[in-house]
This record gives structure tokens, sequence and C-alpha cells, in this order.
């Protein structure tokens, strides 16, 4: 893989983060309505009154959104990084290590996803590979 292909490959990655991204903003969105119909169920009130042998645990309604709170910062993150990947910034590759790891975490397909970007993007191509007067970043 020459520097060109190795550019091509992280721009393709961003373009990827970015879609990722997109995806998870509707789902962010929709998880904080969900989470809003959830704390006024009924189901909450049960929930909410949980006897652990002799403690009784009443957790506050706000610790419900924390799930929608990562899912919004996790969209934040993928949109951020792939911009930096697709416009070749110099921060890009920094940041993009961020949603790659969090990509290993998605078993099976992430998982493979994940590790093939964390690759991509420490990958150097050797001065061997450096074709057609190509330099080295």
């Amino acid at each position: 893989m020459n520097l060109k292909n190795h550019d091509n490959n992280l721009r393709i990655i961003g373009k990827i983060f970015i879609v990722i991204g997109l995806i998870l903003v509707p789902i962010s969105i929709c998880t904080f309505f969900f989470v809003d119909m959830f704390v006024e169920s009924d189901l909450w009130m049960e929930l909410a009154e949980f006897d652990v042998v002799f403690f009784e645990l009443r957790p506050p309604r706000e610790i419900v959104y924390f799930l929608p709170t990562i899912q919004t910062i996790s969209s934040i993150v993928f949109l951020v990084s792939g911009y930096g990947l697709s416009a070749e910034k110099d921060w890009g590759k920094k940041f993009a290590i961020v949603p790659a790891v969090m990509l290993l975490f998605k078993f099976p397909i992430g998982t493979a996803l994940g590790g093939y970007m964390i690759y991509a993007i420490h990958y150097v191509p050797r001065n061997e590979e450096v074709i057609n007067g190509d330099e080295l970043a």
C-alpha cells in the first residue's frame, strides 16, 4: 500500500465514522424520548423501590438519563473524528482512536471494523512502499 492508498483509506474510514455518527443521532434522540416515557411509567415506580436484603435502594430519576447522554456524546465523537479524518486534519488521526476503540466492544462486526481502523490509523508506509514520488507524512 502506498501513501496515496493509505490517505484514501483514512478518508474512507472518516466517512464511515460520519455515517455511524449520523445513524447514532436519531437513535440518541429517540432514547431521550424513551427514557422520558420510562420514567413516567408504572414500571419505574416498581423499580425505584428495590429492596436488596436489608437495604432499600431508591435511585434518582436522573440516573436513567445516563444512557442517552452517553449515546449523544458517542455520536458527537464519531462525527468529529470522521470530519478530522476525511478532511485530513492533523488531529484527526489521534482523535479517531477513540471511536475505533469504542467499536471494538460491538462484537462481532464492530470488533473487526474497529481493529482494522486502529491498524489503518497507525499504519505508516515504509520507504520501500513509497512509489511514484510520494513522500512520507
